[in-house]
């Protein structure tokens, strides 16, 4: 009968046996070690994703670049006198239109300090003729058509004396006080022709004034500078009719011949 196994006496190992299990014991701790400092690395991290190279960014020459966006209009500081576009148009809807011409309010469509420099040249001419004032807060940009020229549309600023009287105005044509100013361009220089009315006072004037507030006319300025034309043309045919128009022929002295 055989004994068991691990009653019985262990066989003495080699020394190529001892050595090859040293060998074998370095190799694993070798890798390990190599192994070690990757795994504590990632451990319960992602790998942080690479990021890939922006596209340069072109120019607004192409068809992707952005559209020049139009500039926003603003009330602070220096303001423009009307904000039209380059058809002499408001960028806002009229509140009324009759028979081609237009009504816009002033408001957003007229520089606040010109809107409020008609308005004071206004009351200057009322107080001159004994009328009514005006505060300048009632107005209406009036778009009156052309056909002359570029077609643009005249300019005209109507101030009230209140709601009720603008209303009356504008729907039925009946007004008893008028206070309309209509831009007038000479030599490329803006004059502003000033119509006053009142009905019931039977007061009806019109001046012409320069961009100083200062009166050159109590007239339209149409007719004022139409005038001075005409006196400039008189003054020069004047002239002509002075001057002899050929010098006198000077007499040659001529010796008879015998």
């Amino acid at each position: 009968m055989n004994a068991p196994s691990h009653l019985l006496p262990s066989r003495p190992k080699s020394p190529l046996s001892n050595l090859l299990g040293w060998v074998c014991l370095c190799f694993l701790a070798s890798t390990l070690l190599t192994l070690a400092p990757k795994a504590l690395a990632n451990s319960g991290k992602e790998e942080p994703k690479k990021e890939e190279p922006k596209k340069a960014e072109h120019g607004g020459g192409g068809k992707e670049g952005k559209k020049a966006e139009r500039p926003k209009r603003t009330f602070e500081g220096i303001e423009p006198l009307f904000y039209l576009d380059d058809k002499r148009r408001p960028f806002a809807e009229p509140f009324n239109k009759k028979e081609g011409e237009e009504f816009f309010l002033c408001r957003a469509n007229v520089g606040e300090w010109y809107r409020q420099m008609n308005a004071d040249d206004f009351n200057m001419l009322a107080e001159k003729n004994g009328l009514n004032k005006i505060s300048g807060s009632t107005c209406a940009l009036h778009l009156v058509p052309s056909n002359k020229g570029k077609k643009l549309p005249y300019l005209l600023l109507e101030f009230y004396t209140n709601s009720d009287t603008m209303r009356e105005c504008i729907l039925t044509e009946e007004c008893s006080e008028v206070r309309t100013v209509i831009m007038y361009i000479k030599d490329k220089t803006l004059y502003r022709n000033f119509i006053i009315t009142d009905s019931r006072k039977r007061v009806h004037k019109q001046y012409c004034l320069d961009n100083k507030s200062e009166i050159i006319a109590e007239k339209p300025c149409w007719r004022y500078f139409q005038d001075l034309a005409f006196k400039k043309l008189q003054e020069a045919e004047n002239v002509l009719e002075e001057t002899p128009e050929e010098k006198p022929k000077r007499r040659r002295s001529s010796a008879k011949k015998e």
